[in-house]
Order: C-alpha cells, then sequence, then structure tokens
C-alpha cells in the first residue's frame, strides 16, 4: 500500500484491480469547468458530486 500524506493509505493499482491508464493525464483550467458558476455538479457511476469554489477560492468536491 502506497501512503499519501494527510490521506491514509491509498491501494496501488495492481491491488485495487484497476490497471493504470495509459491516456496521458489531462488538465483542465477550474475557470474552464466552472464557466463563471460558483458551483458544478459532476455525475460518476451513478452518483452526484458537486464542486464548489469557495470564497477563499479553494476548490471542495462533495458527495
Amino acid at each position: 500500500m502506497e501512503l499519501q500524506q494527510g490521506y491514509g493509505s491509498v491501494p496501488e493499482a495492481e491491488e485495487s484491480g484497476r490497471s493504470e491508464s495509459t491516456a496521458p493525464r489531462r488538465t483542465v483550467p477550474s475557470e474552464q469547468l466552472l464557466k463563471g458558476a460558483r458551483e458544478l455538479v459532476i455525475l460518476h457511476d451513478g452518483c452526484e458530486y458537486v464542486l464548489r469554489l469557495t470564497r477563499q477560492n479553494k476548490l471542495i468536491l462533495t458527495k
């Protein structure tokens, strides 16, 4: 298990059963995602997640 500071143990790809993607990592500016809004709803695997921009200009993702 790989340990990330502040997040506890995180299983590595081979332990979790997922293979690592060969696609390059994409970078998307938050301004492009939010398009002037303070919130964005993300649908993933049948669940809704809300990405919020705070007054302190931080991003928070909640389920």
